[in-house]
């Protein structure tokens, strides 16, 4: 039972979803989960799926059965939000409780807690060597820690809010981040620096990644648009307008020339990055839907939602 169902003794059996048209792309629909599913992440190699929700449960997926192969728990609240390592050795989950812990991909165990922050773990990002993981949190810092040791080996400070998002740099020498301001900060990772700051206008941002060439940035929000920005200047390349509520989540394809995004207004929709146009549309889910990720090969989306389940639609 989630931490609010708690509170307010709610059962979430008692949840009862509306019926909608699913989307001719469905590939299927995978369950397990008890509430709300908050964070998708598929493995290196496309062969697995890791789901965090606001059951408190981190879950491992085999996507071709679409079963569960392992369920973890220790987190003490709801799991904001995942990760998976590109050696596909480790799992990394943040979470509500203050913590983000790391998970033996291949077992199920926990094998760090990392306890730092003062406040919920919004994001957490494994760099692309998987020896550190970047958290960052409502406490205003962004926290590098060893993945060998799980101990804490640098603390980014300069935002002066919440920050919900945070992501690496393909090369690794870079992390990029937002969240209540209204501003993308750029950091140098050796240093610790933020060394470029890019007023957006925006009042909330959910998440921020950047493309496969390290070139763009794409981040969403409140606003319900999906923005592309230059890396290098800030300018803002083109605002995808489409979805009709907060857009919760948004991944570049692997190739870089197609975006994904998820959002409250229950849909998951692709977009043409060059061209700043929407591609499609993918209806089903019956609530809001919290994260999105592209299969490696790029033939697949994940989406996980509020309405307990995880989705798989086919790109081609």
């Amino acid at each position: 039972m989630g931490f609010l169902s708690k509170i307010f003794g709610k059962k979430e059996e008692e949840l009862k979803r509306p019926t909608v048209r699913e989307d001719v792309n469905l590939i299927k629909t995978m369950e397990g989960h008890l509430d709300r599913v908050l964070g998708v992440k598929f493995s290196p190699d496309g062969k697995k799926l890791v789901s965090g929700g606001f059951d408190e449960l981190v879950m491992l997926w085999d996507v071709e059965a679409g079963t569960s192969i392992h369920t973890m728990k220790g987190h003490e609240t709801w799991v904001e939000c995942i990760d998976y390592s590109r050696d596909g050795k480790l799992l990394a989950s943040g979470s509500t409780d203050s913590t983000a812990r790391i998970w033996d991909a291949s077992t199920g165990e926990c094998k760090y807690v990392c306890k730092g922050h003062d406040t919920a773990v919004r994001m957490v990002a494994f760099s692309p060597d998987s020896k550190t993981l970047a958290t960052c949190s409502r406490d205003t810092t962004i926290r590098l820690w060893d993945t060998e040791s799980g101990k804490e080996t640098a603390k980014l400070l300069g935002h002066k809010s919440y920050i919900e998002c945070v992501a690496w740099s393909h090369d690794g020498k870079k992390l990029v981040s937002c969240g209540e301001e209204p501003v993308v900060r750029i950091w140098d990772v050796e240093s610790g620096k933020n060394v470029a700051s890019f007023q957006t206008q925006d009042t909330l941002s959910h998440s921020v990644c950047f493309s496969p060439d390290d070139s763009l940035i794409a981040f969403c929000g409140r606003d319900a648009k999906v923005k592309i920005l230059d890396a290098a200047s800030g300018k803002i390349i083109h605002t995808l307008e489409g979805h009709e509520d907060g857009v919760r989540s948004v991944c570049f394809s692997p190739d870089g020339s197609e975006a994904a995004s998820a959002a409250n207004d229950e849909s998951v929709r692709l977009w043409d990055v060059k061209a700043g146009k929407e591609l499609h549309c993918y209806r089903g889910h019956t609530l809001e839907v919290q994260s999105v990720d592209i299969s490696p090969d790029g033939r697949m989306i994940a989406s996980g939602s509020d309405d307990r389940k995880i989705k798989l639609w086919g790109i081609r």
